[in-house]
């Protein structure tokens, strides 16, 4: 779930550039329910659309009665993933089913016969998509409408989570869209920092952060992507730290930018803790939380990281949980 090296000046200029985009918008407004003619069964719906000339997929699992609109949580993988393996890696669907929302697996792009492109272009300007000008904002914008136009679904409550690499996609989700989406859950990412100075987060906005304070590859306090963890799977880049990616998400929504932080019960005796961090006072129902993974490595907990060198995961958290909580209230 990690990333290749080397950014040349021509992909920094090309990104660069790409900074001072003007933040997207969906092409209706959040209270907008799109008129359904035959709406997808519940099940796994393996569906595609064109952005830019390429086909773009996603699997979307629909829970059982979904007649009237419902929520949706868009979950993004890491760095050679496919939506399919988060769909049975991570356990969104029973939350789904027993919760009523929809759940979106989308794959990044990928050039036929070369898996090392499937990466997001999530704005360190290191990667495959971003020199060839993948354009995934724009396509995970567009597939909230291709979505919207097959199931009822409720726009004011549309919601991204990823790990790693999708971590780091759904950060710049939340820094260039506006109106999208509800929330955002970044795991295991920190803002990429050709992004940070451009990003702009709407609010109000519900954002959840999880990240260890170990993680071998995406540096807790900001620098290079497996710097000190040379990786074949690993794109480099540079990132901001974790206190630095809080605090934009926390000032954007007029929180308090000095974190209340509390060491929680431990579930198991791992050698790891949690501390959760929690802005207070953020405006207009805005809510800026964080899980801090002491001694936790690069790992979606409790699962154990795909990769021999990414570190211990914790028996202390559940982050699927956390965030289905996070996003539609326990």
């Amino acid at each position: 779930m990690k990333p290749s090296i080397l950014a040349t000046t021509f992909l920094l200029f090309v990104f660069l550039a790409a900074c001072n985009r003007p933040l997207r918008q969906g092409n209706s407004t959040p209270d907008e329910t799109t008129p359904i003619q035959d709406s997808l069964s519940s099940g796994n719906h393996n569906l595609s659309t064109t952005v830019d000339g390429l086909e773009r997929t996603y699997i979307l699992h629909v829970p059982p009665a979904a007649s009237e609109p419902l929520p949706l949580i868009i979950v993004l993988h890491g760095t050679y993933g496919t939506g399919r393996k988060m769909q049975l890696g991570l356990g969104f669907d029973p939350y789904a089913d027993q919760r009523g929302f929809y759940v979106a697996y989308p794959d990044a792009y990928q050039k036929p016969g070369e898996r090392e492109t499937a990466r997001w272009n999530d704005g360190r300007g290191t990667l495959e998509s971003s020199l060839t000008g993948i354009d995934d904002v724009k396509f995970l914008v567009g597939m909230v409408d291709d979505i919207a136009a097959q199931v009822p679904l409720d726009k004011s409550r549309v919601f991204v989570t990823g790990a790693s690499n999708g971590g780091m996609m759904t950060y710049r989700l939340g820094c260039e869209t506006s109106g999208v989406f509800a929330g955002i859950a970044p795991v295991i990412g920190n803002i990429p920092e050709p992004i940070f100075d451009s990003c702009s987060p709407p609010a109000p906005l519900k954002f959840l952060a999880i990240n260890g304070d170990a993680d071998p590859f995406v540096p807790f306090n900001g620098g290079e992507v497996c710097g000190e963890t040379p990786s074949i799977f690993c794109e480099g880049g540079f990132v901001q730290s974790q206190p630095e990616s809080l605090t934009k998400f926390a000032a954007a929504n007029r929180c308090e930018l000095a974190p209340q932080s509390v060491t929680l019960p431990n579930v198991v005796d791992d050698g790891t803790s949690i501390e959760e961090q929690t802005y207070a006072n953020c405006a207009d129902g805005a809510q800026v939380k964080a899980y801090i993974i002491h001694n936790g490595g690069h790992t979606w907990p409790p699962h154990e990281s795909q990769v021999e060198a990414g570190g211990q995961t914790t028996g202390n958290l559940d982050a699927t949980a956390q965030i289905v909580d996070f996003f539609l209230g326990q």
